[in-house]
């Protein structure tokens, strides 16, 4: 079995039905995988995304090994849901010893995923710099599944984590091609600036097998 973590800002004024539907993305995955992952799942939605809740519910999962996913706005040193820091340098961090730490929100890959690393947190996949996510039908599904890509290619394939930061990676230049295809350069000018953004910390060679508890 993996512990799975999903935080979400389901209730960001701009963009928290985006970052509901990436969440919904990833456990439709989650639950076509379930035969084999058996995954336990905790959501963490926008009212309980606080760093009280944090600590008291993350350190429960400790010393075993778990995979947390944010969904969220963040900055260097952050993970954001209204005006709270739920996930803060300095501050909660020191939770997340044993777990591969996989996040869309901007940022947090400059700072606080170094800081992650530095604590004990086995593995990291986010974005160093600020990335754009659209509200648009055709262009959010787009964001959606580069966001994505990563974690559920490491899920869904037999592959380590930097591998599937690479395929993330490519998934992204599969799409930026399309886009200039057809002239849509502003997004893929987007496109490309998450694709450059895009960090992995840590221990590149876990497999999903070394996240399983009983």
């Amino acid at each position: 079995m993996i512990n799975f973590i999903v935080a979400y800002d389901d209730r960001d004024i701009e963009l928290g039905s985006y970052f509901d539907n990436c969440k919904n993305q990833l456990l439709g995955l989650l639950d076509e995988l379930n035969g084999f992952l058996d995954g336990k799942i905790c959501e963490i939605p926008s009212s309980q995304c606080n760093s009280v809740y944090i600590d008291i519910k993350i350190p429960s999962y400790n010393p075993n090994p778990f995979i947390f996913i944010a969904y969220s706005h963040g900055s260097e040193t952050a993970l954001h849901s209204g005006g709270n820091r739920y996930v803060e340098k300095y501050s909660n961090s020191q939770h997340f010893i044993n777990s591969f730490f996989y996040t869309t929100a901007c940022s947090v890959g400059k700072d606080l995923g170094h800081h992650l690393i530095e604590l004990g947190c086995l593995a990291f996949i986010g974005y160093d710099r600020p990335i754009n996510a659209y509200k648009q039908s055709e262009r959010q599904e787009i964001s959606k599944k580069c966001d994505n890509a990563g974690i559920m290619a490491f899920l869904s394939e037999d592959i380590n984590i930097f591998e599937s930061y690479q395929k993330m990676k490519n998934y992204y230049t599969q799409q930026i091609d399309k886009l200039e295809d057809v002239k849509d350069m502003m997004f893929a000018m987007d496109l490309i600036q998450a694709r450059e953004s895009l960090v992995c910390l840590g221990n590149r060679d876990l497999k999903k097998e070394n996240f399983f508890v009983d």
